[in-house]
């Protein structure tokens, strides 16, 4: 119980982080993609709705938009991802650099398109090549500092 608390609470310095780094620098891809990455790659599936819905929350609160949008920007792209995850080994770096490219490229899409739909949140603009060649090779490494923060260690699943 004590894990899920910290996670609900973490989860928001995480994506406070997210902005600071941002504007520290334009061009570094932001940390809160390690989350979804975390929930494709190494998450438990009985752990993946609460870890969703935490981020979601904290996204909330930072961003325009209710929470219900943030869940579906970043549940559809896990969940397009989740089935993958028996044919991909998740240590694979190439596996990693790919489903951190698809998430880049796919989350602003789906922002926008559910601004055009509800009007909740902003209009993203869409990732450019650089920032998704960027994100696969930097969004692997924040995935791997996420992991070794103490409560996220309890989320992981077993791997056979």
């Amino acid at each position: 119980m004590m894990v899920w608390a910290l996670w609900w609470f973490g989860v928001l310095h995480l994506l406070l982080l997210d902005g600071y780094v941002s504007r520290l620098t334009g061009w570094l891809p932001a940390p809160a993609l390690a989350v979804p990455l975390f929930c494709v790659l190494f998450a438990r599936p009985g752990a993946l709705p609460g870890l969703l819905a935490g981020a979601a929350l904290a996204r909330s609160v930072l961003l325009e938009g209710n929470a219900a949008v943030h869940v579906l920007i970043l549940g559809v792209p896990v969940a397009a991802l989740l089935p993958f995850r028996t044919v991909f080994a998740p240590g694979s770096i190439l596996w990693q650099a790919l489903a951190s490219g698809f998430l880049a490229f796919m989350l602003p899409r789906v922002a926008s398109l559910l601004f055009r739909i509800t009007g909740e949140g902003a209009p993203v603009s869409p990732a450019t090549s650089l920032e998704i060649l960027l994100a696969m090779c930097v969004v692997p490494l924040w995935t791997r500092l996420l992991r070794a923060v103490p409560p996220m260690r309890t989320f992981e699943d077993e791997q056979p």
